[in-house]
């Protein structure tokens, strides 16, 4: 007698994936992670350069605000500061003359200062170089600059290092770019990617740069001359 039989089936008993699976999915997740991150990394520079205008924007309003009610003169080493020296003399008349109520709004994001996070308002004694994050054109040796200057003229910018300036003697020539020469990525605030800027035309804007050197005014756009003399009120690095 014959039996009728199905055919038998082998059932595995597996309790997990294979060497190669797990490499394929690796590489997937790899490559998914590759395409996803420069744009993200992309939108988070942005973002960094972006709080950098903003806040140079407010500290050049604060300026404005001071010159409206100074004569025309922008905060310098002139004005009384308790001897303070270069762009702490600038944020101690800000400070004083109730322009900026927060110290720690003179820290520009991106800057290479350490940020201020005491306290004691106005005239606050804990600023130094150190949590000052921007630097500030003056004209004859730091005193003198008046907010009627030729309006292409860079006021201030995010501090970088003392050896980051604008190149102030074209800067006093009509026709000529102003630039300013970045430093290593270890020193600049932003690698070597530009500085945020604040105009006396009272604009604020993100110069890029693709080879350390930024261009903060076109030749093109010096059409004036600014005044002789200029000097830069450095800042904390």
């Amino acid at each position: 007698m014959l039996t009728n039989r199905l055919p038998s089936r082998t059932v595995s008993n597996r309790g997990g994936f294979t060497l190669v699976e797990l490499l394929v999915v690796i590489g997937i997740i790899a490559i998914l992670a590759g395409v996803a991150l420069g744009p993200i990394t992309s939108q988070i520079k942005k973002a960094k350069e972006s709080s950098a205008v903003q806040q140079s924007h407010a500290i050049g309003l604060a300026m404005f605000a001071f010159a409206n009610d100074n004569n025309q003169l922008y905060p310098d080493t002139s004005n009384p500061s308790a001897g303070k020296t270069g762009a702490v003399a600038v944020a101690y008349a800000l400070l004083n003359g109730g322009y900026v109520s927060d110290p720690a709004q003179l820290w520009i994001s991106g800057g290479k200062a350490t940020k201020y996070s005491g306290s004691g308002g106005a005239g606050a004694t804990s600023i130094t170089a150190s949590n000052i994050s921007f630097d500030f054109v003056g004209a004859n040796g730091g005193t003198g600059l008046n907010s009627t200057v030729a309006q292409y003229m860079p006021l201030l910018w995010n501090s970088v290092s003392s050896g980051e300036a604008p190149s102030l003697t074209s800067a006093s020539t009509a026709n000529s770019a102003i630039t300013a020469t970045l430093l290593s990525n270890s020193a600049s605030a932003f690698g070597n990617a530009g500085l945020a800027t604040f105009y006396c035309n009272q604009s604020a804007v993100f110069n890029t740069a693709l080879t350390g050197t930024v261009t903060m005014v076109p030749a093109a756009s010096n059409a004036g001359t600014a005044p002789t003399g200029l000097g830069v009120l450095a800042g904390g690095d």
